[in-house]
């Protein structure tokens, strides 16, 4: 059991260096995202629903923020402003600068809005680039093995339990014996080891394919990561953080409230919506979180279940004691004497 623990020990623990390494998967995660997947899609998005052309290429716009101020000049970039043009006046502006010699022409295009996908689309290309890093990080050992590191420690944590429960001080040995027997059980033997186990079923048909995913290989662990996952999921993340993760979805829905109310009252202009869809992306991406969670998680019956089994074992052996205080009392006080003398 030493060794189980300290194992449990070495894998709790990352290192500087794994975790700079998963910090940097995730921007780059991120990154990606964003050029080939959010632009592109907000793109299509202006282009199709606002009838407009999305010019961010570092060329310079004119720009009003309102009826009353004067225009401004705005320079674009694929990071910090986007400027959302009429298609006709494009091609107007387009045919005026191809008739002068390049470089001469003064005419700019007009923004009806701007758009800074920087803050717009942060909260979903944070968060996606996230989960794709670390979804990657199960697939890798070592240093790049953040997550992985982490859905295994929860296996042998669950293997321990399962040992103790079983052996109470136990051996390396006996952990392998028990794995050996959920691997190697079938169905019908999978429900007679959730019996004996005095487990769930669902949870013993969980670890086992946890155990699988961290036995396999290659392109079969790619296709059981989900399993994986799904286990750690439910045994470790859906415990330590639902509150968590639950406070920040109405942090989310108290800054969108806020920004919301601050639109409503001409603070932002009508514009210029990224601060609003900004505010909309994180509420949208921590609702998932918490849909996830939900998901994932122990239903309130499989609680209930664990604290009536809790109980049941309390209560038999209260219920045992009870009947042999009976059981004695029932006896007549002269066949207790005779016992006494004899």
């Amino acid at each position: 059991m030493a060794t189980t623990r300290t194992r449990v020990v070495e894998l709790s623990e990352h290192t500087p260096a794994q975790v700079m390494l998963f910090g940097l998967m995730s921007i780059t995660c991120s990154v990606v995202l964003f050029m080939f997947v959010a632009a592109p899609a907000m793109d299509a998005f202006f282009a199709a629903f606002l009838r407009s052309d999305v010019i961010r290429d570092g060329s310079q716009v004119t720009y009003r923020i309102a009826e009353n101020r004067d225009d401004e000049v705005v320079t674009t970039g694929t990071f910090s402003t986007w400027a959302l043009v009429d298609p006709r006046e494009r091609k107007t502006i387009d045919a005026a600068r191809a008739s002068v010699p390049e470089g001469t022409s003064t005419a700019r295009y007009h923004a009806e809005y701007v758009f800074t996908p920087a803050v717009a689309l942060a909260p979903l290309v944070i968060v996606g680039g996230f989960v794709f890093s670390a979804l990657l990080t199960t697939l890798f050992s070592g240093l790049a093995g953040f997550v992985r590191q982490k859905i295994e420690r929860e296996v042998l944590n669950a293997m321990d339990r399962l040992a103790i429960s079983q052996y109470g001080d136990h051996t390396p040995e006996e952990i392998k014996s028990i794995t050996r027997d959920i691997l190697n059980a079938d169905l019908r033997r999978l429900h007679d080891l959730a019996d004996s186990y005095e487990m769930p079923f669902f949870d013993l048909e969980l670890l086992r394919n946890a155990l699988r995913w961290r036995d396999s290989k290659g392109l079969t662990r790619m296709m059981r990561t989900h399993d994986a996952i799904k286990f750690y999921m439910r045994e470790y993340f859906t415990d330590r953080y639902s509150n968590a993760v639950l406070g920040l979805v109405y942090i989310g829905a108290a800054i969108l409230i806020i920004v919301i109310g601050i639109r409503g009252l001409k603070f932002l202009p009508a514009t210029d919506p990224s601060v609003v869809l900004g505010a909309l992306g994180l509420e949208f991406m921590l609702l998932i979180t918490y849909a996830m969670v939900l998901m994932y998680g122990r239903t309130e019956e499989d609680v209930a279940d664990a604290h009536r089994d809790s109980r049941g074992h309390g209560s038999a052996t209260d219920a045992d004691a009870e009947h042999l205080l009976r059981a004695f009392l029932a006896v007549p006080r002269s066949t207790q004497d005779e016992g006494d003398r004899k």
